[in-house]
């Protein structure tokens, strides 16, 4: 008997919950503009109450069971200026995320959007929506211990993101207007079509620097969270330079094609995988930081599999960068908590060598350009620094060959070292004084015409390792880059007389990254295969640096400060020009009024010749009767008798840099 009256009852919920479920359909159909309504009023509110900007619509509702009508939607900014207005909006919309107050689209028609995003130095319109005035409550001990969960907030904005793209998509004029200050960018679309996973769109742009057409298409799956574009320019026109970097950020780039993919989201045990690709072909750079040409590339792809977890973020070692015929192994790790750390490996296995010459970007490497090579060649780096332990930074880099040999020297002529040739100095970018570097020129000395003191003095002072390094003195570039991070500013330099020497000879003065990259592989060049020897890059090197106003070379300083050929200067001589190197055009500053060095001077002294007594360059003796006390016998003399009651620490000067590297 209880059997079946318990099925009975099972029957009286079963009705009553369908009628419920029936009496809910009717009554949202009876309300679902009131519904619509009210979840439009609650997206407002709470855009109001986070960003106090306003979001309007003028007209909703329903225009079937699950089809709505929106007309007039505008948002706008806290002062008022409209940031966007859509004047049509026709859409199929998912019943149970209203009921919830979350609006999800299935299909959508938009018609005639436009969005106009402007900032000046006075004022802009967009600003308001990167930061909200909403306090959130976080967990204070996950915020002291960095323990952001990167990975997860990663994978939640990757899941909103795929969520909320509806599954049929149809935009009708739309107009995005970029502007700031004097920059001017817009583009106009006619038609963006988005249907079974597929979209495709082309886009016109409009901006100071002229007009472009390019054609973008690719393909979307919600379900697999994965994704893939192909961005182009239409073949109706010339490559032109991508629209909007020009005029915002000075930044020229153009293409032939490029694709970006998503191929994999995989979210496991707190860390999101992304793998994916990206390539890009006959494509061109221009910017003043990288390099003062074009930099041209033929194909470029990297494969990548990126991995984010909690408070670490890490491009996996299984990634790899194609670079026209030149295959790249980087690999990189970022930990935030509890410490910062930063690991980066940079591998190129051996590779035909004329491979690797010919794979490196056109334009980037400009002495390098048409050098002729056999022979295999390779780059290994190795970096590593524990942000709360910065001096055990690591730093390792090799360049591995195999039966390499230089056949040609290309564009740079590399070996005019061994040579007379033409030498330029600049200053600020501007060729300032040229000279022959060769017995041509009366002034130029050879090294053994130079006072060993003066060699060895600067020797000491600027690079103490160069006899016996190849070109990098890796570990004054440690101690540089971790004295530089505890400063928080550029405070000590890595350069060896190699280095510094190359700059000069080779390249322009423009400070670019493509200027220091070529400054290393020049100076590898030069010295693994002893394309000059050590002794004459130093007997160049003290020919050609700057050691005064329009002083150039040992020579011509010896004359200026002291009236006396450069082999007859004495140790204190010899210490005090090695002293003014650095910042040579600010010698008179090391003088008071009656001419007499500054007592500052002397621990600069004393450090020179503690380590020229432990290369046994002097004897203690010597060291023991050293004065930092000298007198200007040459032209430099009347820049000093001037009385100048400037202090050099007023001057705000960097401290002399002394690598001091004696082993």
């Amino acid at each position: 008997m209880k059997i079946p009256l318990l099925l009975q009852n099972k029957k009286k919920l079963l009705k009553l919950m369908g009628m419920l479920f029936l009496l809910m359909i009717i009554l949202f159909f009876l309300l679902r503009n009131t519904f619509l309504n009210w979840a439009i009023e609650k997206v407002a509110l709470k855009f109001n109450q986070k960003y106090k900007g306003e979001f309007h619509v003028q007209k909703a509702a329903f225009t079937g069971i699950s089809s709505i009508f929106l007309h007039d939607i505008c948002l706008t900014s806290p002062a008022k200026d409209t940031l966007i207005t859509i004047t049509e909006l026709d859409a199929k919309i998912k019943i149970l995320p209203l009921i919830l107050a979350h609006i999800r689209l299935d299909e959508v028609f938009i018609d005639s959007t436009h969005i106009k995003i402007f900032k000046t130095a006075k004022k802009d319109n967009i600003s308001f929506l990167l930061k909200s005035n909403k306090k959130e409550k976080k967990d204070s001990s996950d915020i002291q211990k960095g323990n952001i969960d990167f990975g997860n907030l990663a994978y939640g904005l990757i899941k909103t993101i795929f969520d909320v793209i509806p599954q049929k998509v149809q935009v009708l004029s739309t107009n995005i207007e970029l502007e700031r200050d004097t920059a001017f960018f817009k583009i106009a679309i006619d038609t963006m079509s988005f249907t079974d996973g597929k979209f495709h769109c082309n886009f016109n742009t409009i901006e100071s620097k002229g007009k472009s057409l390019y054609i973008l298409n690719g393909e979307v799956d919600k379900s697999e969270r994965t994704l893939s574009f192909r961005l182009y320019p239409a073949k109706s026109q010339q490559q032109t330079s991508f629209p909007i970097l020009k005029s915002f950020l000075n930044l020229s780039v153009s293409f032939d094609t490029l694709l970006v993919a998503l191929n994999q989201t995989d979210y496991d045990s707190d860390v999101l995988t992304l793998e994916g690709k990206a390539l890009v072909k006959k494509g061109a750079v221009n910017h003043w930081r990288i390099s003062p040409k074009d930099i041209s590339l033929d194909y470029a792809q990297i494969n990548y599999k990126l991995n984010i977890g909690v408070a670490e973020i890490s491009l996996d070692s299984s990634t790899n960068i194609t670079l026209n015929k030149l295959l790249i192994k980087p690999f990189l790790h970022y930990h935030h908590s509890p410490h910062k750390t930063l690991a980066v490996d940079f591998n190129i296995p051996l590779t035909a060598s004329q491979d690797f010459f010919e794979s490196l970007p056109k334009g980037l490497f400009q002495n390098l350009e048409g050098i002729k090579t056999k022979g295999d060649l390779g780059f290994n780096l190795h970096f590593f620094i524990d942000t709360k332990q910065p001096d055990s930074v690591q730093f390792i880099c090799s360049m591995p060959k195999n039966k390499f040999k230089i056949l040609s020297y290309g564009e740079g002529r590399l070996n005019k070292l061994n040579e007379e040739f033409l030498y330029t100095a600049f200053e600020r970018g501007h060729a300032v004084k040229s000279f022959l570097v060769g017995p041509s020129n009366p002034n130029y000395i050879s090294l053994a015409a130079i006072s060993p003191y003066l060699q060895n003095a600067l020797m000491t002072s600027e690079d103490g390792n160069f006899y016996w390094h190849n070109g990098f003195n890796e570990n004054a570039f440690r101690k540089s880059i971790a004295e530089n991070y505890k400063k928080g500013r550029f405070a000590r330099g890595g350069s060896t007389i190699s280095m510094q020497l190359v700059k000069n000879v080779f390249l322009t003065r423009n400070k670019t990254i493509a200027r220091k990259v070529e400054e290393a592989l020049i100076v590898w060049l030069i010295e693994s295969n002893r394309i000059a020897s050590k002794e004459r890059m130093y007997e160049v090197y003290l020919n050609i640096i700057e050691w005064g106003p329009g002083i150039y070379g040992a020579g011509e300083a010896s004359a200026y400060y002291f009236n006396k050929k450069a082999a007859d200067l004495t140790l204190a001589e010899s210490i005090y020009l090695a002293m003014i190197v650095p910042r040579p055009k600010w010698f008179k500053y090391n003088f008071d009024e009656s001419g007499k060095l500054k007592p500052h001077v002397a621990d600069f002294y004393r450090i020179i010749a503690n380590h020229l007594v432990r290369k046994e360059i002097i004897s203690e003796e010597q060291k023991l009767a050293l004065l930092p006390d000298i007198t200007l016998t040459g032209p430099a003399k009347e820049l000093i008798l001037i009385k100048d009651t400037i202090t050099i620490d007023s001057l705000g000067l960097p401290e002399i840099d002394l690598m001091l590297e004696v082993e």
